[in-house]
């Protein structure tokens, strides 16, 4: 029979290595999920609110940039990691003039409008490192049967 009592486990050697190889990076995964859940909601918003803008205010680029700001400013996102786009052309910082263009309003005309957000890739407790881009648009048409001068 083997001696069991001059055994020792390594029950304490298994603690700290689950704890600092699982657990510790489960934790700032999970952490990580919040903000970019918050960016990918926030894009879609304002690409779909930032549409529907371009049609109402008839072809307004400088009303959707506008538009999206305040939606920033509504959810805590910095208008700095925010980029916008319009019809397919370049994206630019939503705090300066629009780089692109959809053209005028015509009737039945597609706008599309184009969203990127920046998103801290892994917060930590002592700050947030990297990011990741989270890109989101939406389609609008001008009404087909709008009286437009």
């Amino acid at each position: 029979m083997a001696n069991w009592k001059a055994q020792r486990g390594s029950a304490p050697i298994e603690l700290v290595l689950g704890i600092g190889l699982v657990l510790i990076p489960l934790a700032l995964l999970a952490l990580s999920f919040g903000p970019l859940l918050e960016r990918i909601v926030f894009a879609r918003i304002a690409a779909a609110e930032g549409a529907r803008e371009w049609v109402l205010s008839d072809g307004s680029e400088t009303s959707v940039l506008q538009m999206v700001s305040q939606i920033a400013l509504n959810h805590d996102v910095g208008t700095d990691t925010v980029s916008v786009g319009f019809c397919d052309g370049d994206t630019g910082p939503v705090t300066s003039p629009p780089r692109s263009s959809c053209g005028p309003p015509v009737k039945g005309k597609l706008v599309k409008v184009v969203i990127i957000a920046r998103s801290p890739a892994l917060v930590t407790p002592y700050g947030a490192v990297g990011s990741v881009s989270v890109r989101a648009y939406q389609t609008e048409m001008m009404g087909p049967y709008r009286s437009t001068p």
